[in-house]
C-alpha cells in the first residue's frame, strides 16, 4: 500500500534515508527537517507499506519554476530497502508519484541521482526519464 507518510513513520524514514546515502545522519537533525517538510505544502513523502512494514520511500517537492513556466515535481529522495528490491515496489511508487504530480498540475518531473548509481539510472530510463542535464555541486 502506498500512502502519505506521517510523523510516526520517522524511524523508518530515517533508516531508509541512511540506506540511500550509505551513511548515518544525526537523528535529531533529520527528524527536525522531516517534520518541517510534513508541514510544508510543497513536500509530499510517500511510503510503501507491506504487512505494517515501510519498505520504500519517495519524497518529492512540487513548485513553480520560471524556466518551465509551470509546476515541476522534483524527486528529492527515492529508495527501496535492499531485500525488497526487484519486486515492483519502486515502479509502483514512481507511477503513483507521477499520477499525483499530474493531478496537481505539474508540467515536468525532475530528479537528481549520483553518477555511480547505474542500476537507478537504468530504472529511471525504463520509466521514461531522459538524461538531458548536467548537475553541478559544491559543498560549503
Amino acid at each position: 500500500m502506498i500512502r502519505l507518510s506521517n510523523a510516526n513513520d520517522f524511524p523508518d524514514v530515517y533508516r531508509l534515508i541512511c540506506l540511500l546515502e550509505n551513511r548515518s545522519f544525526d537523528y535529531e537533525s533529520l527528524k527536525r527537517i522531516y517534520h518541517e517538510q510534513l508541514q510544508d505544502e510543497r513536500f509530499f513523502c510517500f511510503v510503501y507499506e507491506k504487512d505494517h512494514e515501510v519498505t520504500g520511500l519517495l519524497n518529492m517537492k512540487m513548485e513553480n519554476h520560471l524556466h518551465h513556466c509551470g509546476k515541476v515535481m522534483m524527486i528529492m529522495e527515492f529508495v527501496v530497502q535492499e531485500e525488497s528490491r526487484s519486486q515492483g515496489i519502486g515502479s509502483e511508487l514512481f507511477e503513483y508519484a507521477v499520477s499525483y504530480a499530474k493531478e496537481h498540475g505539474c508540467v515536468r518531473i525532475e530528479l537528481e541521482t549520483s553518477m555511480w548509481r547505474e542500476k537507478a539510472h537504468a530504472f529511471y530510463e525504463r520509466h521514461g526519464l531522459i538524461k538531458d542535464h548536467y548537475y553541478y555541486t559544491m559543498n560549503i
